[in-house]
């Protein structure tokens, strides 16, 4: 399992050039089928624009992608924003830019900046995230360990979350591929070998927001 970027929310831009008008969404996707029902939703919001263009990657062991013109210009519009994607390493995400013509031809070289400026700014306001490998466990223990643990984490990028308080404390933790090892001997040297995690499921986990380039 190697790192990716995807989007942490839907994202929309709005880009007008002469007249024209430039509307961008960008979503997170798990399937080719996300992809489709998506956009046949945006067919149905602008059902009197002139174009909806498209750009879309999904990846796991069935990686595919697939661009659309929609009958603008070869090479203007889906491939530009397909190059988006695929530059800044993305992946499980859909752009699609919606235009209402404006009545002036942009030109090629018009059309094609106007795509890639309204789909960056969608795919910026969808918040990029890299998501890196990392493992999970589910966890029992008292509640001093707890606290060591919750400090440790803070100061490690461990991301507890469903905890639950009783007479001991459960709870599930997250913690990247590579911090494995550290994350053993704390567990063994802070309990004193009363908390032992076994095999972990491996997951994708929030690594930090990404800078489009």
């Amino acid at each position: 399992m190697s790192s990716v970027i995807t989007l942490s929310k839907t994202g929309d831009s709005k880009v007008e050039v002469k007249k024209s008008v430039f509307i961008g969404k960008s979503f997170h996707i798990d399937s080719p089928e996300d992809a489709a029902d998506l956009l046949a939703a945006e067919r149905k919001k602008y059902p009197d624009a002139r174009h909806l263009c498209y750009a879309w990657v999904t990846g796991g062991e069935t990686a595919r992608q697939k661009s659309s013109d929609d009958g603008e210009p070869q090479g203007t519009a889906g491939q530009p924003l397909l190059e988006l994607l695929t530059s800044n390493g993305f992946t499980d995400t859909l752009i699609c830019v919606t235009r209402y013509f404006g009545g002036t031809l942009l030109g090629k070289g018009g059309l094609k900046r106007a795509y890639t400026d309204s789909g960056r700014q969608a795919l910026a306001a969808g918040e990029p995230v890299m998501l890196v490998p990392a493992l999970s466990w589910h966890e029992n223990c008292s509640y001093p360990f707890f606290e060591a643990l919750s400090r440790k984490a803070g100061a490690s990028g461990w991301v507890i979350e469903n905890i639950v308080y009783g007479q001991d404390v459960a709870f599930d933790i997250m913690v990247p591929e590579d911090s494995e090892n550290e994350f053993m001997r704390f567990c063994l040297d802070q309990s004193g070998g009363a908390v032992v995690p076994e095999e972990p499921e491996k997951i994708l986990m929030c690594g930090g927001k990404v800078t489009l380039s």
